[in-house]
């Protein structure tokens, strides 16, 4: 994983160069970046252990603090340095509220999905799960202008169908402007949450995608004007969108290869009865944001401007 990370204040509108986060980290007071945070709660990190340490802030974990990472962060890290195997760490959102996660890069790194050996059935061994995960009543998000690349089980938001207790009314989730590339599923999957997926680019194998957004139980997904460009014959709408118990979820505008993608539709023939379009909110009536309106601007944008090394 690759990150920047750097103090923000509230914005108004979407852009290139955001002063703050767009969506659901711009509500609830915002996301302010560490304001506030003294000189020993400033952080500059290269290791895994240097960031743990930094998410701690010397026993003043709630506390403001500003955590600037330089240059890659290995989840296979031993505390002394050294790189572990095959062993996996996802980045994990756990009860957090107003967090904005903004031009990063989450990757398998030396140990990408599609090199697993395979095993029963033919099929690749498991030895990854998420790359992020936001559950445990966690609100108030948005993961922006990031990168996702190479992996299977890229998104989970919420832990499971149980967990009501923990997540209803809450897990509101911002997606806008990432690039998620040879990802097979979850980008993301919803329980629970009310998340909104606005100008990314999907682009990859239909072969080697299970699907790309998973409605799952009392999710509200709205889905607005993303790019899906995927080869082979099995690129079709049904590949972008599965049901995991869900029924509500509403797409305006996106395209699939040039073309409109068709994924209410999509979802609906695989929804069991009672799906419906009115996901019972509107990104609009929440928060101010503007999207692009194109494929090519969507395109053009996130190419140019996702991932840490691009701001």
């Amino acid at each position: 994983m690759a990150c920047a990370l750097l103090p923000v204040g509230p914005a108004t509108a979407s852009g290139s160069r955001d002063a703050g986060p767009v969506g659901w980290a711009f509500v609830n007071g915002g996301t302010t970046g560490g304001a506030g945070a003294g000189p020993e709660s400033v952080w500059t990190v290269s290791t895994r252990a240097e960031l743990k340490e930094a998410l701690a802030n010397r026993g003043e974990a709630t506390a403001p603090k500003v955590i600037r990472v330089e240059g890659d962060i290995s989840g296979h890290e031993a505390g002394d340095g050294t790189l572990l195997g095959e062993q996996d760490y996802a980045l994990a959102v756990i009860t957090g509220r107003n967090i904005w996660i903004d031009h990063c890069t989450f990757t398998d790194g030396r140990y990408p999905d599609r090199t697993a050996p395979p095993g029963f059935h033919g099929e690749r061994v498991q030895r990854h799960d998420g790359l992020l995960d936001i559950e445990d009543g966690s609100d108030f998000i948005t993961v922006s202008d990031s990168r996702f690349t190479d992996h299977d089980k890229a998104v989970l938001i919420g832990s499971g169908d149980g967990r009501g207790d923990r997540d209803r009314g809450h897990l509101k989730v911002t997606f806008v402007r990432n690039l998620f590339t040879d990802i097979g599923q979850r980008a993301p999957r919803v329980r629970f949450g009310q998340v909104h997926v606005v100008n990314n680019v999907y682009r990859g194998r239909g072969g080697d995608t299970g699907y790309a957004l998973g409605i799952g139980v009392e999710s509200a997904m709205v889905s607005e004007r993303n790019v899906f460009l995927y080869e082979g014959p099995d690129a079709s709408s049904a590949l972008v969108v599965a049901i995991y118990g869900g029924t509500r979820f509403r797409d305006t505008g996106s395209w699939l290869n040039g073309r409109p993608a068709g994924l209410d539709a999509a979802a609906a023939a695989e929804a069991a009865d009672g799906f419906t379009t009115d996901t019972g909110w509107a990104p609009a009536d929440v928060y101010p944001y503007r999207s692009l309106r194109s494929p090519g601007a969507v395109r053009w944008h996130v190419l140019n401007h996702s991932g840490p090394r691009h701001r």
